[in-house]
């Protein structure tokens, strides 16, 4: 009897130590409840402050980056910009070559001009030569014509053919004859024939 009631209270014993360690290990672990401090004590205020300083700060936004350009897009923008730089100096060359058709152009119509004035000047000395041609035909068969016969023919023998058929064309007809019957036979016939075919055509 003795024994058992010594276990028992050692038994109980034990248990109460368990039971008191476990108590007191549930009062440690609570939270402590901070004093209530005024707002405007010292202590308020340095406990404000540590709260700042330990709260978590956000990071900086920083800006987004732009959206990668495909390597399609990017081959899509250099041709545009060759073709660009390909239209670009095609257009220079285009306004060069016009200049130079300009420039040509007024060239060209100063010549044209100075052709016609030199045309038009020749065609007035031409004018006066044949005047002056025409004055000098009638002087020579006039002179011809109040010669002797054989000292005609025997001038006009020695005369370019072609002036020599001016002149007798335009003698007389007596006149004509007897210079050609004074000249040379071969030179008279060549002569007559060429005046024949003249007054024929």
């Amino acid at each position: 009897m003795k024994i058992f009631s010594l276990k028992t209270l050692i038994g109980c014993t034990c248990l109460v130590a368990l039971l008191t360690g476990t108590w007191a290990h549930s009062q440690n672990a609570q939270p402590r409840t901070p004093a209530v401090q005024s707002p405007g004590s010292p202590a308020a205020n340095a406990e404000t402050q540590r709260s700042a300083l330990q709260a978590p700060t956000e990071p900086p936004q920083l800006p987004t980056q732009p959206a990668s350009v495909s390597p399609e897009t990017l081959r899509l923008l250099e041709m545009i910009e060759r073709k660009n730089r390909a239209l670009k100096k095609r257009e220079e060359e285009l306004l060069l070559k016009e200049k130079n058709l300009q420039a040509l152009e007024r060239k060209i119509l100063a010549d044209l001009q100075k052709i016609e004035e030199v045309l038009a000047r020749s065609e007035a000395m031409v004018g006066i030569k044949k005047d002056l041609i025409e004055k000098n035909v009638k002087s020579l068969v006039k002179a011809y014509s109040h010669m002797k016969p054989v000292q005609a023919a025997t001038l006009l023998e020695r005369m370019d053919e072609d002036i020599a058929i001016i002149i007798i064309s335009r003698m007389k007809s007596r006149v004509a004859g007897k210079v050609l019957g004074a000249m040379n036979t071969r030179i008279a016939k060549g002569i007559s024939e060429k005046i024949a075919g003249k007054k024929e055509e």
